[in-house]
């Protein structure tokens, strides 16, 4: 392997265990917060983040992005950087604080005006954080990064776990999101060492690559979560309230597993924007060995959410099971949109992602309009389904960039999909021999002989496909045969000499 490519694992090895410690502390607190709160709780949560979300979205101008995607950066560029960044988040703080009162009077959730005034504080924090950070995010040096993340996931996650525990208020995960804010913003400045200062001449350059990505923010967050509007709206509190656990329980593998390695794709794909042919053949791997991960993920979650929801987070939430299970489903499609829409960005081509994100966003009005009247279960369903139209529409738009093409990347993940398969049949014979009366056992027992069953399968078929496929043949050497390696030093005796 070269160089780039051993800096990548040993970045992308970093960021796993970051996140997947970081996710542990959000799984905890997803379980305690499940076991603590109601569902009116949840939906006073989700109320909140709709409108905190889409605020947000006003003030993402793009600036890391913009570094990253640079040759070389100058100390005006990150000058220029926070001051956009500073000023956009301030605004939507004040503007947070201003609308909060009417805002909760829409959504008919009076509690959410106090909650909104407090939350505008996370906007001002985001605006301290010092954007030479991303000079460590283009190097792919995560250590410093790293050890701010557990530093202040840590204090966030205990404070929210500890308020939860004691008081039994949604109060918990607001405190914790200030407290994340604000930690990091403070820890920012710290790693890099960079001073700051505003900066007016020549922002102009920026703005010209920022405001597209701002407008794409917009249009696209309605994808995001006018369904959790609809539902917001159109149903009960309480209703949200589930229909945003399901979304959030759902979504904690794909951040366990996949958001490390997509915070490193986008800084190591830069190296090929002046290349589509190379772009797309990276991109194509990208895809394989997301796939590879994350498909059996989906398989067995869907096919275990009876067990997982009631026995992880309490037989209360046994009717967000249908919920969970569609909500996971459509995280394949964020998956692969995550990646896909990195090479806009990539290629410059930022005005046209905008055109894209504005016309499905206008068929996604239209379809969860149509279906609002639905039960909510259904409701989820349709969400889902209208993601992976969404998906197909993103193939074709980019198809026009760099000649992707949605067949073969079907033609990809089929071995994946095979072996998620042969791990359900090998699941469901051990269903029939090994029960206990204690859930989470099965469970632990069901999810080691199905991944046992699933890499096994997995590697036989790259193992056969890797002489006619490029992607296979790059899963196989950068991550399959140095396993098999690692496993036979481990496993088997050192011949002796």
């Amino acid at each position: 392997m070269n160089g780039k490519t051993n800096k990548i694992l040993k970045a992308s090895f970093i960021l796993l265990c970051v996140s997947w410690y970081s996710r542990l502390l959000s799984a905890v607190s997803i379980i305690v917060l499940a076991r603590n709160l109601t569902r009116d709780d949840f939906g006073i949560l989700a109320g909140c983040f709709i409108v905190q979300g889409f605020f947000n979205v006003l003030s993402n101008v793009g600036s890391g992005q913009y570094l990253i995607r640079k040759s070389s950066i100058s100390e005006h560029d990150i000058n220029a950087a926070w001051t956009i960044n500073f000023l956009s988040r301030v605004m939507v703080a004040l503007l947070i604080y201003l609308l909060s009162e009417p805002a909760a009077q829409y959504m008919q959730i009076p509690e959410m005006g106090l909650v909104l005034k407090v939350m505008s504080l996370s906007a001002v924090f985001i605006g301290l954080q010092n954007p030479a950070i991303n000079l460590k995010i283009k190097q792919l040096d995560y250590s410093k990064l790293s050890v701010l993340e557990i530093v202040t996931k840590s204090i966030s996650s205990t404070a929210s776990v500890v308020i939860a525990m004691m008081f039994h208020t949604y109060w918990a995960v607001v405190i914790a999101g200030l407290l994340y804010n604000g930690l990091y913003a403070l820890g920012s400045q710290f790693i890099v060492r960079q001073k700051l200062k505003f900066v007016i001449d020549n922002i102009n350059v920026q703005w010209q690559f920022s405001k597209w990505i701002l407008l794409k923010g917009v249009i696209n967050y309605i994808k995001v979560a006018f369904d959790k509007v609809i539902v917001g709206k159109f149903y009960s509190v309480s209703e949200l309230g589930l229909y945003n656990f399901a979304n959030e329980a759902s979504v904690t593998a794909l951040q366990f597993v996949i958001t490390p390695i997509n915070k490193v794709l986008y800084p190591s794909l830069s190296d090929y924007v002046d290349d589509n042919q190379r772009l797309l053949d990276k991109v194509y791997k990208s895809i394989v060995v997301l796939s590879c991960i994350y498909i059996p993920v989906v398989f067995g979650g869907v096919y275990l959410a009876n067990i997982i929801v009631p026995s992880v987070f309490g037989e209360q939430w046994r009717d967000a099971t249908p919920l969970f299970q569609a909500f996971l489903v459509m995280t394949f499609s964020r998956m692969i949109v995550g990646v896909l829409t990195d090479v806009f960005t990539l290629t410059g081509e930022v005005k046209k992602q905008f055109f894209y994100e504005a016309l499905t966003s206008v068929l996604f009005l239209l379809i969860i309009l149509a279906v609002s009247s639905a039960n909510l279960y259904d409701f989820a369903v349709y969400r889902t389904l209208v993601a992976y139209l969404m998906l197909a529409a993103l193939f074709v738009a980019l198809n026009r960039i760099i000649s992707i093409s949605m067949l073969k990347t079907a033609r990809l993940v089929v071995p994946f999909i095979v072996g998620s398969l042969v791990m359900l049949v090998v699941v469901y014979g051990m269903q029939l021999v090994f029960i206990t009366a204690v859930p989470l056992l099965n469970l632990l027992v069901y999810i080691l002989v199905g991944a046992l069953a699933y890499g096994g399968t997995t590697m036989l078929f790259v193992f056969y496909l890797k002489r006619i496929s490029q992607e296979y043949d790059f899963l196989y050497k950068t991550f399959i045969r140095p396993f098999v390696n690692i496993l036979k030093r481990r496993l088997l005796p050192q011949s002796s000499h």
